[in-house]
């Protein structure tokens, strides 16, 4: 693993990178006088935790195992030496509030870049189940149903991710029972996700087709919502059929033309290679494996394992675009 290219060039990438500005993200930290000195910065086991996501490590103790075994990953890290599980531990609880304002920042600067230049989004949810104890409550997640109806038993993770990049530009974890139209109504009212003028569509499915959905787009995140049509309780088979009354058309004036909006809303497709990139290849799987482990998970962990798997990928594409750039510069110089 170690001598993979995409491993060296991230590695040299984090070695480069300005991480002050993360280090005040995550802020100082206090140590009595008397007690034991720091041994380790919180910004180098936060480099660990990246590597971890790297490696599909689900466990703290593995991670500090293959830390001790390869010098290697302690050179990514920055670490002069291998910290315990414990402190691992520890650094994950006590700094795990901060870990979505650092992945926030990351995605601000893959925008200023230009990354997501001329790039729409596309929303949608997964579900993370959780089987259950015989003797659990249910009450602990509680059921939620999917857009087919079908019950389960978790978590919900929804993902904003960019069309043509196709990574996680926004994310929330809620419990089932909070269901994904309460859930997207809650992640679009923060703020404004994306300020680029030439990034006009945010492309959903039909589940959020309702009113309330629509004007929160348009007047929050500024954006032009592109949702599929939700007949029930319609009577009217396709949206073309509605009448040119209808609040769709009042609200969202683009819905006039079928043709552009069907054509578009074909990058739908996106999110739901994300959804099952994120579910089954980053380290989103390893929360299966936990839950195998001990029947049971914390939302505080699962939100740590999906906000360094996304920041895992912010940095691989940070490391993309830069090599790019680098390429660009080197043929500019030899013309």
């Amino acid at each position: 693993m170690q001598n993979n290219k995409e491993f060296l060039d991230l590695k040299s990438f984090i070695q480069e990178f300005d991480w002050l500005p993360i280090v005040e993200i995550l802020g100082k930290t206090r140590f009595s006088r008397r007690g034991r000195k720091r041994e380790f910065n919180p910004i180098n086991l936060f480099r660990a935790f990246i590597l971890k996501s790297y490696l599909l490590v689900d466990d703290n103790t593995i991670l500090a195992k293959r830390l001790q075994e390869n010098k290697s990953y302690l050179e990514f890290c920055g670490l002069g030496k291998v910290p315990s599980h414990d402190t691992l531990s520890k650094f994950e609880r006590k700094f795990s509030h901060k870990f979505i304002d650092i992945f926030n920042f990351l995605d601000e600067i893959l925008e200023e870049n230009g990354a997501f230049e001329t790039d729409d989004m596309s929303f949608d949810g997964t579900d993370i189940p959780v089987p259950m104890k015989i003797k659990q409550s249910p009450h602990r997640y509680h059921f939620g149903a999917k857009s087919n109806k079908k019950k389960f038993h978790g978590f919900w993770l929804m993902i904003l991710a960019s069309v043509k990049q196709q990574i996680a530009r926004r994310f929330l974890v809620g419990y089932a029972r909070e269901g994904q139209i309460n859930l997207a109504k809650e992640l679009f009212n923060q703020s404004q996700i994306d300020e680029s003028k030439n990034n006009l569509f945010i492309i959903m499915d039909g589940i959020f087709d309702f009113r309330e959905m629509h004007e929160i787009i348009i007047s929050v995140q500024h954006k032009i919502p592109l949702i599929g049509y939700n007949k029930r309780g319609s009577g009217i088979e396709d949206r073309s059929n509605l009448p040119t009354t209808d609040w769709h058309f009042k609200i969202n004036p683009v819905y006039k033309n079928n043709e552009f909006v069907m054509e578009e809303f074909k990058k739908r497709t996106s999110i739901e290679r994300v959804n099952s990139y994120s579910k089954i290849y980053t380290q989103i799987c390893l929360i299966q494996n936990k839950i195998k482990k001990s029947q049971t998970i914390k939302k505080t962990i699962v939100e740590n394992i999906i906000v360094f798997s996304f920041i895992l990928e912010q940095f691989k594409l940070l490391s993309k675009t830069k090599r790019n750039q680098a390429q660009k510069s080197l043929l500019l110089y030899k013309n």
